[in-house]
């Protein structure tokens, strides 16, 4: 266990456990407010670059605790490629198997719904329902013209 002590007046220490990332971001951002110490010193003794303390000290003055917490990874707003979305995407595909991600993306969107082509592909590729390429190349046919 990783633990920074800090000694006070009258020989007085205070041990900061550095496994706690709440406590240890506190703790930086406390020593960044009362420290006349170079911030990139006391945020590299906490383990982060200058950057990552200041922004931890405006996340600090703007949100308290919560701004010392991790911010949770991954999408912020729900996914639009619902089920009732992919239903209608395969719904159209095997009425008109000729249709492509982007007619189908087209045909959607007419019906009030926001998704993209590339989105439209993949929900076709999760099913495994690809458009065979019936077009050739356009060097192939200048080939057969000959």
């Amino acid at each position: 266990m990783s633990v920074i002590i800090i000694k006070g007046e009258k020989e007085r220490t205070f041990k900061i456990d550095l496994e706690d990332q709440i406590q240890k971001r506190y703790e930086m951002v406390r020593e960044l407010n009362l420290s006349s110490n170079k911030r990139k010193e006391i945020c590299t003794k906490y383990g982060y670059s200058r950057k990552t303390g200041n922004e931890y000290l405006n996340a600090w003055e703007e949100k308290r605790w919560e701004g010392l917490k991790d911010n949770p990874r991954g999408p912020k707003t729900k996914s639009k490629r619902t089920e009732e979305i992919e239903k209608r995407i395969v719904d159209i595909r095997f009425k008109d198997p000729e249709k492509d991600m982007y007619d189908i993306a087209k045909i959607l969107e007419s019906e009030g719904y926001e998704i993209s082509a590339r989105s439209v592909g993949r929900v076709l590729s999760e099913y495994s329902i690809t458009l065979k390429k019936t077009k050739q190349k356009p060097s192939q046919e200048k080939k057969k013209q000959k």
